[in-house]
């Protein structure tokens, strides 16, 4: 490899690891203010549901009150629960690519280091060959369990977003009957 061209490799992995940075950052950055702007909401629910509370005029309407607020909580939480999830998927797929890219730029200057190294050696043909297959047998390796990790992700995230749905309807259900 000439020093041009590790330099320019070393060039593009330092940028490729500053982007993925970049984007961790702003990753927790959003997850940051999500959680600020939730703290903050419920400070203000909060303060506004004592005040209410403090001035019910009898038992009925403080328990009202508090069903209200115990109603709203499992919808509350499943959406903060969906914003989290929208952030991390986003960050995710994009460091995903990031390293796709990266890794098939890495195979190919290999691959062209590899053949102009053996181009006047006897029986490179059959080298490099054995090479790319190399090449080919471990991109299909990545790929399977690229492919069976995200199945697995998308899943447990299926999952999750069931169970919150089954959560806050099932609240919702037994704070009416308590009502009743």
């Amino acid at each position: 490899m000439k020093p041009e061209q590790f330099a320019a490799a070393n060039k593009a992995s330092a940028n490729t690891f500053f982007s993925l940075a970049g984007q961790t950052f702003d990753g927790a950055e959003q997850l940051v203010k999500l959680n600020l702007q939730t703290i903050k909401t419920l400070l203000a629910e909060g303060k506004e549901s004592g005040q209410s509370a403090l001035s019910a005029k009898s038992l009925p309407e403080l328990m009202e009150l508090q069903t209200a607020v115990l109603q709203a909580a499992p919808k509350k939480a499943l959406a903060y629960g969906r914003q989290v999830q929208e952030i991390i998927t986003t960050m995710t797929a994009s460091q995903r690519a990031a390293f796709e890219t990266q890794m098939a730029d890495i195979q190919a200057k290999f691959l062209d280091t590899f053949s102009g190294s053996l181009s006047n050696v006897p029986g490179s043909e059959q080298i490099l060959a054995l090479a790319k297959s190399a090449v080919a047998v471990a991109n299909n390796a990545y790929e399977g369990v690229n492919k069976a990790s995200k199945q697995v992700s998308d899943a447990v995230v299926a999952n999750a977003a069931k169970v919150s749905d089954t959560v806050a309807t099932t609240s919702g259900k037994a704070l009416a009957k308590t009502e009743e």
